[in-house]
């Protein structure tokens, strides 16, 4: 058989690089790199007790960061709660609508498990509504600290507003700001 350009292959072998290639770069998705840095143009954000890292046009918030769209709309959040703190209802943060509504997505989502810095935190993924009603993908990773208190990560983007991968990256990048070796 020939390619494009005239040169002889085997049958297959360009379908199995291709193949190659995508299996390692979802080895690479898969958490294989949990806190192993932050993309570059990227900036961690230290919240106790974690860091997370976002890209640089995310705005640092109290609580972690938000994108924001045209008109100032947000498009996008990551926050860091302790044991016991939820965001309140209507804030960015929030999941709209009663509390079943939120039940309901969580109860959807995807479920797995990552290790981040030696400690195994779950990870849920789901799609659920931003406070304004637009389409929003979610990521919820729920870890316990250094001293095993629990911790929360939520992160969300409305969709078509980032590239696809930015949540994945956002989780991927968490790491503890207690580190010893930082």
């Amino acid at each position: 058989m020939r390619n494009k350009t005239g040169k002889r292959y085997a049958a297959g072998v360009p379908a199995l690089a291709s193949l190659a290639v995508l299996l390692g770069a979802l080895g690479a998705l898969s958490g294989c790199s949990v806190g192993a840095g932050a993309p570059d143009g990227w900036r961690y954000l230290r919240t106790d007790p974690l860091a997370v890292a976002v890209p640089k046009t995310w705005r640092a918030t109290p609580t972690g960061a938000v994108l924001r769209g045209a008109g100032g709309r947000t498009d996008g959040e990551v926050t860091v709660s302790a044991a016991g703190e939820t965001a309140a209802p209507g804030s960015p943060g929030a999941a709209p609508g009663p509390d079943k509504a939120a039940a309901a997505a969580l109860a959807t989502a995807r479920k797995e498990w990552l290790v981040f810095d030696g400690h195994r935190g779950e990870v849920l993924s789901y799609v659920q509504a931003a406070p304004d009603g637009r389409r929003a993908s979610r990521t919820e990773v729920r870890l316990t600290d250094v001293a095993g208190r629990p911790v929360t990560v939520r992160v969300w983007t409305v969709d078509g507003a980032t590239d696809g991968l930015v949540q994945r990256e956002i989780v991927n990048s968490i790491e503890f700001a207690e580190h010893p070796d930082r």
